[in-house]
């Protein structure tokens, strides 16, 4: 069943999505960025090469400033759009389990009738070679092919033959009656994930309205601030966007050593979820995401967004005569080894399938996002990533992020972020947890990565953004782990 999704576009709020558990909560509206140099102290600034370079640093300043205020912006948007996808995909399971019921249902009833068939020529013939109160009425009196099981059942003269024949055909109506019993719970819960999945859907829409006109403002003020940069230096906005960009996917990688130093518990491993965690969801073996695509508006493409740097830690100084290093603390002992980690299956190897994923996901740059997209025009981010591997033979778990993270779980594909390589997906949760995914992308190396951002901005390569938010273990589809 294919729900119609129009493009996300919403006010900020406290939102809690009927029956999935994942809560949208925001502040309130962020505070408009301060004000930065204007085309008047810009053009004043040009002629002295000192105020020049201040001004340049301003700017910068500024630009970062703006991209995290769109960041948080955006956040708002993917979280929605994961509740949608989560009760879409919801909804397709109790879909799929429906049909199957109703397969299941058509063929234990034309077993059945061939059963009741029997017993009615059995009654046919006992009645002629004197089956003594059996008698061929029974096969005009008799409503249905259950209250002819029932009559023949009352009967007390049946061989040990017709008692067999009766106990099958009963057996077989009894899984007719059982199967339309569990259809019609099926269909009950088919209405229901309908529910909740049209007002994900309607909540999304709601929490991201707001967000997409902050999220347009900031860049309108970003393109601003890039065109005053090109000016004062003498360069063009391309060069400055891109130099821009590159700035921040260095600081981008620093932010992500900071942040994986602290997830190390100090032997090599990430902490947080670890693989294989219970997560409180569904198996991703048992469960089939929607492959439905909702038609929306196509939104405009603008420029992506980057992060702030994070500052790098302070160097320590280096032991010297004068400065000797103090003596080596008293060793502790040493942590109970850590559970085996579970076999890990045969996949597709090699770093060309990796490679094949990128190639196949910047093949899609520039094309838009709309909820549930999973291509060839439009992509959401799990849509993106799902398709990206699957073009190289690898399954993903579905087209959800939850149930892609829980996928590589528990196969064993989940390395720590510290060890991240080109062609990792990389998961963003709201709450630490496998749980609280609501986003991921492809790792393109450098501090870059390739992803279905959001409504309005589409499908980008660009600095890794927000690093605290990322899950401390990114997937490892094909490869050595």
């Amino acid at each position: 069943m294919n729900l119609s999704a129009r493009s996300l576009s919403c006010g900020i709020a406290t939102v809690a999505v009927l029956g999935l558990g994942l809560s949208l909560v925001v502040a309130g509206p962020a505070q408009a960025a301060p004000s930065g140099p204007s085309w008047d102290d810009v053009k004043a600034a040009k002629s002295d090469a000192a105020d020049a370079q201040q001004t340049v640093d301003e700017l910068s300043s500024r630009l970062t400033t703006l991209q995290e205020a769109a960041d948080r912006a955006g956040v708002v948007e993917q979280q929605a759009g994961q509740a949608y996808a989560m009760a879409v995909s919801q909804q397709q399971q109790a879909q799929d389990t429906l049909d199957d019921l109703a397969a299941q249902s058509k063929r234990a009833k034309a077993k059945a009738d061939d059963s009741a068939g029997q017993v009615a020529g059995l009654v046919v013939e006992l009645s002629r070679t004197g089956g003594g109160d059996l008698s061929t009425a029974m096969l005009v009196d008799a409503s249905d092919s259950e209250d002819l099981l029932y009559r023949v059942g009352t009967m007390s003269h049946l061989s040990e033959r017709s008692a067999t024949v009766l106990a099958e055909a009963r057996a077989d109506q009894k899984t007719v009656d059982s199967l339309a019993d569990q259809q019609d719970a099926a269909t009950t819960a088919l209405r229901a994930a309908t529910r909740t999945s049209e007002t994900a859907l309607t909540t999304a829409n709601d929490v991201s309205a707001d967000a997409q006109s902050r999220v347009q403002e900031q860049q309108e003020q970003q393109d601003e601030v890039l065109r005053q940069l090109a000016y004062l230096k003498g360069t063009s906005v391309a060069t400055e966007t891109a130099y821009w960009t590159a700035q921040q996917a260095k600081a981008a990688e620093v932010a992500l050593a900071a942040q994986t130093a602290r997830d190390d518990d100090g032997d090599g491993r990430a902490t947080g979820t670890r693989p294989g965690a219970s997560t409180g969801t569904s198996d991703p073996s048992t469960s089939t995401p929607s492959t439905s695509r909702p038609s929306t508006s196509t939104p405009s493409t603008s420029t992506p967004a980057n992060p702030a740097p994070a500052q790098p830690a302070p160097s320590k100084p280096k032991p010297s005569p004068a400065n000797p290093a103090p003596a080596p603390a008293p060793s502790k002992p040493k942590p109970a080894p850590a559970p085996a980690p579970a076999p890990t299956p045969t996949v597709p190897s090699g770093p060309s399938k990796a490679a094949g994923a990128i190639a196949y996901a910047r093949a899609q740059l520039g094309k838009p996002y709309v909820l549930n997209g999973a291509g060839p025009n439009t992509w959401d981010c799990s849509g993106l990533v799902m398709m990206a591997y699957g073009s190289q033979g690898i399954p993903t778990g579905g087209h959800n992020v939850v149930w892609q993270y829980n996928h590589f779980a528990s196969i064993g594909r989940l390395v720590p972020l510290s060890q991240r390589q080109p062609g990792d997906i990389l998961f963003y949760s709201s709450n630490g947890t496998a749980s609280g995914g609501y986003h991921d992308s492809i790792y393109t190396g450098n501090g870059m990565m390739v992803e279905a951002a959001r409504p309005g901005v589409g499908v980008v390569e660009r600095a890794v953004w927000t690093p605290s938010q990322l899950l401390p273990y990114v997937a490892r589809p094909s490869g050595a782990l």
